[in-house]
């Protein structure tokens, strides 16, 4: 599963930046701020952006997080507040004036910070992310910014999302759902065997796992890093979300599974726990590397190709085909705040296109009288049940957790049967 790619988006020509070393601006917000430019300007990933820029003190990492993924989540209202207090568009701003405003205006409408020591800290950002030229309209529009707290702007997600989701579940279950998503996700791991002892390991180190599933546990927040907790480094668990580990059980029992666009990873995993023997395919070679080292820790084979399955089929035929498509991912927008504000209407038919050649193609794969599973991690219907349509085969099974508010992400996914 992958991303398509990010529209551009026109805005205005970015100063370079030039670091200003006497600026007071805490580590944690100017690792923030860096890595929210490097989301909006190079169209990255937040948390790859944070794990390159954090700072190694504990707290101010804890505050880079935080801050980012916060300013990402309420984006809607913080410019809107800025847009209303500034009297312009937030397209026609600097980007490092633009990033510290809505990090100083989130500090202030979401979090304990002092009100004064959030306006001082905005402006030192600005000088930090070399903007220092626009101090003194950085601290007036802090001080006078007001960020709106109701309406839709403070659902958080650009107005084609709300309209469409509220069009498909009602208003009450799309809020409730968009609301949920200003929380963040939770995180879940999938166990390879033995869970009541993967459980009784936590529980020694003093971290309590709630239930979430056959084999699968759901962290307590604040649980510490990933890699150091009990059972990581001897491959008893890896992370996985709830919804992913349901569609990679929609696939039956059978001897081998070929699994299209297997990156990153997890299903291929929890097939294999399961005793299958898993070829997994990728368009991203290094992203297959990836799925290779992880099932190396856990103690799994997983074997892989290369392979471009909008381009062509495989040679070959399984029993069990499971297609997990490059989608508009909008179904991981509580997890990756950053994708609400990527996608357009219109990428949701580009990703469809694309979606119904490479299901044709990964049907050709399966064996008369198999199963073949097509999912995706997102919501909309064009890229779901309508691809899985088009290919006319009977379905068994079904998987649709849209509007979910407990914290996992969002996938639909269905088994189909190859007719004998």
């Amino acid at each position: 599963m992958s991303e398509p790619a990010v529209v551009a988006v026109k805005r205005a020509p970015r100063r370079p930046a030039r670091p200003n070393t006497r600026s007071r601006a805490n580590p944690g917000r100017v690792a923030a701020a860096r890595a929210l430019l490097a989301v909006d300007d190079e169209g990255r990933n937040v948390e790859e952006a944070l794990a390159e820029f954090v700072p190694g003190d504990p707290a101010d990492r804890a505050l880079a997080w935080n801050l980012a993924l916060g300013v990402l989540r309420h984006r809607a209202a913080l410019d809107e507040a800025i847009t209303t207090a500034a009297r312009r568009a937030v397209w026609t701003l600097d980007p490092p004036v633009l990033s510290a405003l809505r990090a100083g205006l989130y500090e202030l409408a979401f979090t304990r910070t002092p009100p004064h020591a959030a306006v001082d800290q905005g402006v030192e950002l600005a000088r930090a992310l070399g903007a220092a030229h626009a101090a003194g309209f950085v601290n007036a529009i802090l001080r006078r910014g007001v960020v709106p707290l109701e309406g839709d702007v403070s659902l958080g997600f650009p107005a084609w999302m709300i309209a469409r989701w509220r069009s498909r579940l009602g208003s009450p279950r799309a809020d409730s759902y968009m609301r949920a998503c200003a929380e963040p996700a939770a995180v879940h791991l999938v166990v390879k065997e033995d869970p009541a002892g993967v459980a009784a390991s936590f529980q020694k180190a003093g971290i309590v796992l709630v239930p979430a599933g056959e084999g699968v546990f759901r962290l307590p927040a604040r649980s510490g890093r990933v890699d150091e907790l009990p059972g990581f480094a001897e491959g008893r668990w890896w992370i996985m979300d709830p919804a992913a580990v349901a569609v990679a059980d929609l696939v039956p029992n059978v001897a081998e599974v070929l699994d299209v666009c297997a990156a990153p990873g997890g299903k291929s995993l929890r097939l294999a726990a399961r005793g299958m023997r898993v070829t997994a395919t990728d368009l991203d070679a290094e992203r297959l590397a990836r799925i290779a080292e992880n099932a190396a820790r856990v103690g799994l084979s997983v074997p892989s190709n290369v392979h471009d399955w909008s381009a062509a089929p495989m040679a070959g035929a399984w029993p069990a085909v499971l297609v997990d498509a490059p989608c508009t991912a909008l179904g991981l927008v509580r997890r990756h705040p950053e994708i609400r504000w990527r996608r357009t209407e219109a990428d949701v038919a580009i990703a469809a296109a694309r979606q119904a050649k490479i299901l044709s193609n990964a049907a050709s794969c399966v064996a008369p009288g198999g199963a073949l599973i097509y999912a995706v991690c997102s919501p909309e219907p064009e890229e779901g049940p309508m691809i899985a349509a088009k290919l006319g085969w009977p379905v068994e099974a079904t998987y649709s957790n849209e509007g979910n508010p407990e914290g996992a992400d969002v996938f639909w996914g269905c088994r189909m049967r190859r007719p004998a």
